[in-house]
């Protein structure tokens, strides 16, 4: 059997391409972290809301020190000054108060489900490209969790964040698998010839 140069792929009529294994591998990152992310949504919801509180009050802290080091600027400092105060202020109540940070962060998911949702069947609807109706059914299904997701705001937002997140990255790989597999018959049916 004749094998490929180094860096072009699998060995020739072996029917796995190093894009199709990407894809495959891809996708089952994608289910894994969907099905990780439903068995420990708790978890990951306050963490996530937390850590991002811890994040924006480190990037305020070092804002504000660096408006009142840099204080010469001039309107700078006042901008550099007020960003830094405001994401610190933000980033305390996110940490301290994490049940309030996950009916605002439930909504900005809900909005990004609808937003990406709607990008990936007007892209895939406007393309026409191979394996389209994939791409299509993901962003059916994308857009209507996202107004599930909002709609059912605020009793859903302590335990909507990790469970609508992880959900969407199963849909996601279904569609990263079923695209791949629809863009490599050829190399499927040369294996089996061989």
């Amino acid at each position: 059997m004749r094998r490929a140069p180094f860096g072009r792929g699998a060995p020739a009529g072996s029917g796995w391409t190093a894009q199709g294994g990407a894809s495959y591998f891809l996708a089952a990152i994608l289910f894994v972290l969907g099905i990780l992310g439903l068995l420990y949504a708790d978890v990951f919801r306050v963490a996530s809301i937390v850590g991002f509180g811890v994040l924006l009050v480190a990037g305020g802290l070092a804002e504000l020190f660096h408006a009142l080091r840099t204080r010469s600027g001039g309107d700078r400092f006042f901008v550099a000054f007020l960003s830094g105060l405001l994401s610190t202020a933000v980033g305390v109540v996110l940490a301290s108060r994490p049940a309030v940070g996950l009916t605002g962060t439930g909504l900005l998911v809900g909005a990004w489900l609808i937003g990406t949702g709607l990008f990936r069947g007007v892209a895939a609807i406007a393309e026409r490209y191979r394996a389209w109706g994939w791409d299509l059914g993901y962003g059916l299904l994308s857009v209507l969790l996202g107004f599930w997701v909002t709609g059912t705001l605020p009793s859903s937002a302590m335990w909507l964040l990790g469970t609508a997140v992880s959900i969407e990255l199963m849909i996601r790989a279904v569609a990263v698998m079923g695209s791949s597999v629809a863009l490599h018959p050829r190399e499927r049916s040369s294996a089996h010839a061989g």
